[in-house]
């Protein structure tokens, strides 16, 4: 049975998120959990491979504005991978190359993109994987987050309503080296940038 690449239709969502749970479950972002399939508010490609009627691989890029761009600033026409995955059962089969080759050409023709970056917790075979499709790193960063406890040791009051077990925040490598000194993150993440010349 053949591989086929197609848009996402809202009909896939039940689908969609099945495939995004198996995927990650294995992964460093085993802790992602979607109920939805997220909406953008900049202009998106949206993929999906089918292997017969399943979803087996999914891709989104949204094209985004210099003040949201992660490397440069200064790109009129710049897409931002969102989400990537393949299923654990149909990886090796260069389904993530063949969709991202084809999401390029895309982005190319219909928004006459230039340049195309990604950020992910930093993991030597993803960085691998985007290192072979000509990806570049630019820049890291971490994501943070923080329990009831680091409030209470540290004398720091929140706002009444402020549920501090669902801070999270993302900090550049000078933030993070003052609250790993400092202020101890309960949790924390390294974030890998990487860009690719279009």
């Amino acid at each position: 049975m053949r591989f086929q690449i197609e848009n996402y239709d809202s009909q896939h969502e039940d689908q969609w998120l099945e495939c995004l749970k198996e995927t990650f479950y294995d992964s460093l972002y085993y802790d992602t959990m979607l109920k939805f399939k997220p909406r953008y508010e900049q202009p998106i490609v949206e993929l999906v491979t089918l292997h017969g009627e399943k979803i087996v691989a999914f891709l989104d890029i949204e094209m985004i504005p210099p003040t949201e761009q992660l490397c440069r600033k200064d790109e009129a026409h710049c897409g931002q991978i969102t989400l990537i995955g393949v299923h654990p059962d149909y990886r090796r089969k260069n389904l993530g190359t063949n969709l991202l080759e084809y999401a390029i050409k895309h982005i190319k023709n219909k928004f006459k993109a230039t340049r195309l970056e990604v950020s992910f917790r930093e993991d030597e075979g993803i960085y691998r994987w985007f290192h072979s499709m000509k990806f570049l790193p630019c820049d890291k960063y971490y994501e943070v987050s923080f329990s009831q406890d680091f409030f209470i040791k540290y004398g720091i009051e929140l706002p009444f309503g402020i549920n501090p077990s669902v801070l999270t925040g993302f900090v550049d490598q000078e933030g993070f080296r003052y609250l790993t000194t400092d202020h101890p993150p309960e949790k924390s993440y390294s974030y890998l940038i990487m860009e690719k010349i279009l």
